[in-house]
Formats: structure tokens, sequence, C-alpha cells
């Protein structure tokens, strides 16, 4: 794969003396190349959880957990080697020569392992000269004779990168197709299934007398399954935008695949950067557009739960179900779509899919799904391993950045329980970011509705809300109904309240049914169910005062593209802001597509700063274009037009009175390749400073000046000190060298006498690495610091940069002690702590 290394120079040596010229496209051929991948191939693939650092002894570890751990049964039987198992070298007739320190027992040997675990082998290079990981990795000039060498070794599968064929100019099309021809002619007459790697983004690069690179229009016909988009993500990295990008493209063209010839989206990747709901979406739909079902992460270090997601036989039978069509959406509303696919016993397959950040209501119907007619249709939910039986309607709340995929079947649901649709609550919000904005001590309205979609009728049905202790919960009306028949509805309404000084956090609301129903036939005994929905509703931070650089005030949410967001530095590699030369001490630096929300409450009035492409890019005279707004409220406050790394722009918006400022930078529209991008020096405006506990409704921070920290252990370079200092920009870093010391670690705030304590936030470092951010915590007060007992609950934080909060029952203490049980890469680090009291007085 090419995502993660530069292309090698600029123009290829004597290309005639290493290859022939390159004969006419070959006509295409009226079937598939070979009788391979006649469902689509299932395996395991060294790229995104090795990278590039493995040896013969972790190929056949990995071979051993794909056995051990119920893969293998499962289908997934290709070990794959990727870039990384050979430096370019050969000897002086040719042949691949490899180093004998990381492969001691040579390249047969590893096959014949892999063979002897009744698993297949497969084996990568470039079609170009140079390859995606170095120079004369590539086997231009030498397909047939690496080929035959491959084929010799005994390795069934070979992926073809084009990295070197890209920097040389040629033409996919007929470069994959002489690599078919020389597997087609392999000397050992092995059956070898070809994976064409073309990973550039589709429809660019072509030149006059150069095929696109729609490998669509020639992959069909010339390998058994073929790139669709550049990479899914970088080793080790992969995000749920990158994996939304690439189902898009693969889904352009569901008529070219087909038994023995698939579109290919690259990887699943679980566990590489995604949550655990956005794992199992990539998997839902790669199942439906039956897509190779490549695994890209470390065997051996799965979770249970994982190795359980990828096992799961009814959401493979989508995948390889022997009819071999790829699904198709046939709705896209928003951020929601509804995507179906035929099977071959008249079932469809169907995913509810939610691309978007908050939950959603996807429905369908049997009809619109493409099945007849009939009385009632099973619905057999594939990840629950439940059914339920509808008249028609087909309808689930879909959490964010997740798939529900069901099994849709005719006549099949008359001993089921009715299907029903519970919606989220609906939430009147203060303000609106990637969340449902909720302020301390501000009540706010919440809906919800409650549908029987089954033939027969539920009874006893009633609606209930659980907020977070402490928040008051004041239902208007009677949620409830005696009966409900089919599509009948109860609609519930709430007033909920935060208290007055309640933590900046994400939070969540829980409604739930319950209602009891009787199944068809003779006996028909009531059956008592409840289902529920989650919301989530974030209470943000006060908004800021004075004037002060608006990259240190806390965000509500961060994005940016194939980069990290950086706080005061570039998006790339960490170092200043630098445009044209420029420094900006302050400013975010972030890649296309970006949207960083602030909530500064309707206490500011002005914005200003720089915006234009970060000096890094200069590295590439590719990319490097994007476009800057600024949204108030989501209403354009500020459009910078097209930028271009050639000059940058001075801005000064008004804010008037929005409450969610929005930055957010676009790709330019040539994609999003190489834009770094900077907001600038970026200085905002306010009021005075928002009034808190008792008097208001905001928590109470202890001053940096009124307190101070220690550790169990500190890096004499980020000393603990830094966590308490208030600003952002600085960090406590745990011993890292030359050890570094294993959780729990421990951070204790001395307040200098007894306080009432109500709460904690914690900022985790803002400068793009996640190394020490804190997962699992404890938090503890004591009075003397000797004896500490429990403030809160133990529990956990997501592994984002997102300020954290732990809310706090009342209580006298003068020591806080937070403990990191578990953090990123075993240390623990933080920005910023604050711990809130009740004023003095």
């Amino acid at each position: 794969m090419a995502a993660t290394v530069a292309l090698l120079g600029t123009a290829a040596p004597a290309l005639a003396a290493q290859q022939d010229k390159q004969p006419e496209k070959r006509p295409a051929k009226a079937a598939a190349v070979n009788d391979l991948a006649r469902t689509p191939y299932q395996g395991w693939n060294t790229y995104y959880g090795l990278g590039a650092s493995f040896t013969e002894q972790t190929i056949k570890d990995e071979a051993d957990a794909i056995v051990s751990r119920g893969l293998k049964a499962a289908g997934y039987n290709y070990v794959w080697l990727d870039g990384g198992w050979w430096s370019g070298t050969r000897d002086a007739s040719g042949n691949i020569t490899v180093s004998s320190s990381q492969w001691p027992d040579g390249m047969k040997a590893v096959a014949d392992y892999i063979h002897s675990l009744g698993l297949k082998a497969g084996i990568y290079t470039d079609s170009g000269i140079n390859g995606c990981g170095g120079t004369d990795q590539g086997s231009y000039g030498h397909y047939q004779q690496d080929v035959n060498q491959f084929a010799g070794w005994g390795y069934d599968a070979v992926k073809v990168d084009f990295c070197g064929a890209e920097q040389q100019g040629l033409d996919p099309a007929v470069a994959y197709g002489q690599f078919s021809d020389a597997l087609t002619h392999n000397s050992s007459h092995r059956p070898m299934l070809f994976n064409i790697c073309n990973p550039f983004v589709p429809s660019t690069g072509a030149a006059p007398g150069r095929s696109a690179y729609d490998s669509y229009k020639f992959g069909p016909t010339t390998g058994n399954s073929w790139r669709t988009d550049t990479d899914v993500g970088f080793s080790h990295n992969v995000v749920f935008s990158d994996v939304l990008r690439n189902l898009d493209d693969d889904a352009k063209h569901p008529e070219a695949a087909g038994p023995g010839h698939w579109n290919d989206p690259d990887y699943v990747a679980p566990e590489l950067g995604m949550t655990p709901d956005e794992a199992q979406a990539q998997f839902s739909m790669w199942s439906v557009v039956a897509a190779p079902l490549i695994i890209g992460s470390d065997v051996k270090s799965l979770s249970a739960s994982t190795i359980s997601m990828l096992t799961n036989r009814e959401v493979l039978a989508v995948d390889q179900d022997r009819l071999g069509v790829q699904g198709t959406a046939i709705s896209t509303k928003g951020d929601t779509q509804v995507w179906t696919k035929p099977l071959s016993n008249g079932d469809k397959a169907v995913a509810l899919f939610n691309r978007g950040t908050t939950s959603h209501v996807i429905s369908t119907t049997a009809a619109q799904a493409g099945l007849p007619q009939a009385s009632d249709y099973a619905l057999r939910d594939v990840w629950k391993h439940t059914t339920t039986e509808t008249a028609g309607v087909i309808s689930a709340t879909v959490a964010p950045h997740s798939a529900v995929l069901l099994r849709v079947s005719r006549n099949g649901g008359a001993s089921a329980s009715p299907s029903t649709t519970l919606t989220p609550l609906d939430v009147t919000a203060a303000a609106q970011a990637a969340k449902s904005l909720v302020l301390p001590g501000s009540p706010f309205l919440a809906t919800a509705d409650f549908t029987d979609n089954g033939r027969r009728p539920l009874k006893d049905v009633s609606l209930a809300v659980d907020a977070p202790t402490g928040w008051t919960v004041t239902a208007l009306g009677r949620p409830r109904e005696a009966e409900l028949g089919t599509g009948g509805k109860v609609r519930g309404k709430w007033r909920i309240t935060p208290p007055p000084g309640t933590e900046p956090a994400t939070d969540v609301l829980t409604v739930s049914a319950a209602y009891s129903s009787s199944a068809d036939g003779p006996h028909r005994v009531s059956e008592k169910s409840t289902a529920s929905q989650t919301s989530s509703v974030q209470v943000p931070v006060a908004p800021p005062s004075g004037i002060g650089a608006l990259s240190h005030h806390p965000w509500l949410d961060a994005g940016s593209g194939y980069l990290v967001p950086r706080v005061d530095h570039d998006g790339a590699g960490g170092g200043p802001l630098v445009m044209n030369g420029t420094t900006y001490p302050e400013g975010i630096g972030v890649a296309s597509p970006s949207t960083v929300d602030f909530y500064v409450g309707g206490n500011c009035s002005t914005l200003t700063g720089t915006v234009g492409i970060d000096d890094s890019a200069d590295f590439d005279p590719s990319g490097g274009t994007a476009g800057f707004q600024i949204l108030g409220d989501g209403v354009k406050l500020y459009d910078s037009g097209p930028v271009t790394r050639t000059a940058t722009h001075a801005l000064s918006v008004n804010l008037g009175s929005a409450k969610v400022i929005s930055l957010v930078v676009s790709d330019g529209g040539d994609g999003g390749y190489n834009d770094r991008t900077d907001w600038g020096g970026m200085r905002i405006t306010c009021g005075a400073p928002a009034a808190t506990v008792p008097a208001g409704p905001w928590p109470h921070y202890v001053a940096p000046g009124d307190e101070s920290a220690s550790a169990t252990s500190t890096d004499d370079a980020y000393p603990v000190s830094n966590a308490v200092d208030g600003q952002v920009t600085t960090q406590w870093h745990s011993r890292s060298a030359p050890a570094s010391d294993p959780p729990p670690i421990a951070l204790t705030v001395d307040l200098k006498s007894a306080r009432t304590v109500t709460g904690l936030t914690y900022q985790p470092r803002l400068d793009g690495d996640s190394t020490g951010t804190i997962t699992g915590y404890t938090v503890e007060v004591s009075s003397d610091g000797t004896n500490y007992r429990p403030a809160a609950p133990a529990g956990t934080w997501p592994q984002d940069a997102l300020l954290k909060s732990v809310q706090i029952a009342p209580v006298q203490a003068r020591y806080v002690r937070l403990t990191a049980i578990s953090a990123a890469n075993g240390s623990a680090s933080a920005a910023e702590i604050a711990v809130a009291v009740h004023p003095a007085g």
C-alpha cells in the first residue's frame, strides 16, 4: 500500500532497457480471469497491524493465532505478507533475495508452514521498478520471473501495488494485464489469486494514452479484486471518515463485481483507531457490498469481542452469499442510508446505516427493499441474533457511526415478537454542535416516540427517562397507552434540568419503553418486553472572557482530515505554525476536511487571525489548497474563498450573538492530499466572565495559584506543576526514561486548605500525541493527605483530546487524587487538571 511512504524520485531510469515496450491493451475476456474467489475471499494482511516490521516468526505466530482463535474456521484462510518482506535485492540472475535474519528458513518454508495449518499464503510486490516502501522493491522488468519465483515458493495469492508504476507513468490497465498474464502462465501451473492494489484516488492521474485509475474498467477481466480507492488509513491508524470515503467509491460500480471478481474497498481494521461501533459498522457495510474481508489488525492482540465480531457467521453469510451480488444504497437522507443486498434464497439483507454523529431513526419498507407482498416479514438482526415480525415497516434507531444489519424474509415472523421503534430523545438544545448542548441550571425539553410495527397489538405500553444523578426529570403528560395496534404510537415529553455547577461533559440520557405482546397460535402466552435508547448531550465549558487565544479555550469537538488537530502546532509533524515564512505562536493546525467547534455562549464579539497553508506542505508540490469558513450557530460569517500556499488571508469576523462558532476547512475542490492548514494567531474578544455557583450556573474552579500538585511518577522535562499552571500548552508526563513507570499512576492536587469539592476536569494533551491520555481512572479525596476515600465511582474516558470531567457529590477535602488506572501507551499525562469547589464565604 502507498499511504505511508512518499513516491521515490521523479523519473524512471532507462525503462526500455528493463522491460519491453508495453503491448496494446488486451481485449476484454468473456469471464473472470480464473476460477478462484467465487465468493469474496477472506484472510489477514500484515500492513495495518504490523506495518513493515515483521519476521518469519511473526508470520508463524499470526498464522497460529488465525487457527487457534477460530478465524480459520470462519473462512479466513489467506495469510498475506505486505510491504516489508523484501528490501529490493536480487542476485546476478535477477531472482529475488531476502534477508536471512528476517527469514532464516527462507520464503518457501514460510509458505509451507502456512499450508501445514490448512491456510493459504499471500505475497506482495509493485508493478513498477520501485515500490511503496523503497527503491527497487517492484517487479517491473521481472513480472514473469517474480511470479514464477512466488509460485515456486508455494504462494497462493499476489497483491500488486502501483507506487513505482505511478512514478514511471505506466498505464494501469496494461501493467496489470501483463501481470495477470504472468500469473496465468506461472511455471508451477499454480492457481494464484490476483489482488490489484492501485491505491490512487479514482478518476485522477490519467494522462494521454493512459487508463484512468478506475480499475473497475479492466479489473473484472484481469484480477480477482481491485482497489476502488486509496488506503483506508495508515499503519496502526484507521479512522471512520476514511472508511466512509472508501465505501462511497466502492459503491459507484456494483455492476463490476461478481463471483471471481470483486470491488475491494480495502481491509477491515478493528482496534486500529475506530470505536467498536465504527468497526462493526465497517464490517457490516463491507459484507453488504460483497467486499473481500481481509483483517488488517494484529490478530494476536485483538480482544475477544472483536474476534466474536469477525467470526459472526450470520454476518459472514451476507458477505459470502453465493449469488455474489454487491449491495447498493436505495435511499440517502442526510447522514442516514438504507442499503439492500439480494441473497440466494430470496431473502434481502438490509443495512440501516448512520454515518452521522447523532442517533437517527432510519426506516424503509419490505416493498422498497424489493421483497414481494406477504402477510408478514421476519426481521433477523444478525448482530443481536434476534428475530421480530413486521407488517412491512423496517425501522430502527441507529446509534452514531453504526449500522443495523437485518436479514429480511417473507412469511417468517408468525411466532416472533412484534418489531417496534423507539426514538432517542429529541432535545430542545440551548445550542447545537456535533451534539446537543445543554447548560447547567437551565431546563430543556425532550420527547420520544414508541411505535408498533408488527401485525399484533401491544399492551400496557409506558415510557420513562433516566438522567445522570442530580438531574431532575419531570414528565409532561402521561406517556402510556393500554393498547397499540399496527402503526400505533405513544409519545412522551419531559422537562430535564442539569443542576447548577454541572461539570462539562458528554452525558447520557436513556428513554425506555415497557410493553407486553402475545404470539399467534393456540397458547398465546403474553410476553413482557422492554426497549431503550440512549442520547448524548453535551454540557459545555463556560464561555471565554476577555481577550485571548481561541486555541487555548477547550473545544467542543475537533476533526482534522488525515491528521490530528494540534493546538499551537502544525497538524503534520507538530512543529510551529508557519505560513509563508511567518511563525504564529498560537493557533490550530489541521488537515482538510476539518471542523473545530467552540462554545462562546453569545459572550464574544470579534475573532481575528490569519489562515493559510502551512509551510510543511512544501515537501510536495501537489495539493496544498483549501477553503476556510467560520460559522456562527451554523450560519456562515466568513469565507476565505480558495486559498493556496502562495498567500495567507487575514480575517476579522463579527461574531454577533453566536453561541457556537465553527472553524471549517474544506479541501479546495481537489481532494485533501497535502492540505496542511493553519488557523494562525486566532484571538477572540469576549465580555465579562460567566457567573459561577452559587450566584450563577457554572462550576467554580480553584485558581492555579491557590493549589499545588504532586505525582507518583514525573518526567523531569514535564513536571507535575504543569498540570495546574492554568496553561493547556504545557503538560505533565509520568517518567518515560530510562524506563516508563506503568499505571497505576496518581496525581494529587493540594488545595492548601479544606474546601467543599464538587468536581474535577482533566484536559488531555493537545499536541496531537495521545501518549499518556488517561482512559481508566479513580478519584479520591483526603483531609490529611494520608487517608483517602473514593469521591466518585471509578470510570473510563475515551482516548481523545476532548475535555473530561468527574462530578463529585459535595465533600470537604484538602487533597484530591486522580489515579490513572489505564492510559494510552502505558504512561500518564495531563495538559491541565482543575478542581471545582464551592467558593469560600
